[in-house]
């Protein structure tokens, strides 16, 4: 049996014979498909403009989070740096108070009240007049100044700012001064004066 070979001119007439239907539709389906991948690469330009946005946002607000991370953990440490301070002074006084203690039981009739003032004198001014408390209290009781404000006490006394705030709420926690709430104002409860009229 023999079979007739077809020239390839006739095998393209045939094959094109049973696709020319589909074949015309190729135009319209290639502008569909332009079209579509123009929109996807578009769609991707867009998402690329957003992710750098967003990226940079993300950057900001991870420096601005670290940023303020190192605030609150400067003033943690400075914080826990006085409070060390505080205990420390509280220490001493309390160690100069069993000092006193012993010293009235043993010589009670000897030591004049002078003699007491001068101690308590010396001891204020070599021992506690570096403390903040200190010059604070120094200042409200020894002028006739009834409101300070917290820049006047920083100004005064030479401690940072920080130093005077703590000292502020300390003293204010122990109802020895008064503060607005913004605590920029301060004054004495009562003066010494008054205390003893």
């Amino acid at each position: 049996m023999i079979v007739d070979e077809k020239s390839p001119i006739e095998e393209f007439v045939d094959i094109y014979a049973k696709i020319k239907g589909d074949f015309e539709k190729l135009p319209a389906i290639l502008t569909k498909l332009s079209n579509f991948s123009g929109d996807i690469v578009k769609e991707n330009d867009d998402l690329k403009v957003k992710l750098k946005s967003i990226d940079e946002k993300f950057q900001t607000l991870q420096r601005e989070y670290e940023t303020k991370d190192s605030k609150i953990s400067d003033v943690e440490r400075e914080a826990s740096r006085y409070k060390r301070k505080l205990e420390s002074v509280e220490e001493q006084m309390s160690g100069l108070r069993e000092i006193y203690e012993e010293m009235a039981q043993e010589r009670s009739k000897d030591i004049e009240i002078q003699d007491l003032l001068a101690i308590y004198t010396v001891l204020f001014e070599k021992v506690f007049a570096a403390n903040p408390h200190t010059k604070i209290l120094l200042l409200l009781q020894g002028v006739d100044k009834e409101i300070w404000t917290r820049d006047e006490l920083v100004k005064t006394t030479g401690f940072a700012p920080a130093a005077i705030l703590k000292a502020l709420h300390d003293l204010r926690n122990n109802g020895i001064v008064d503060l607005d709430e913004s605590a920029k104002e301060i004054k004495l409860v009562t003066k010494q004066e008054e205390r003893d009229i």
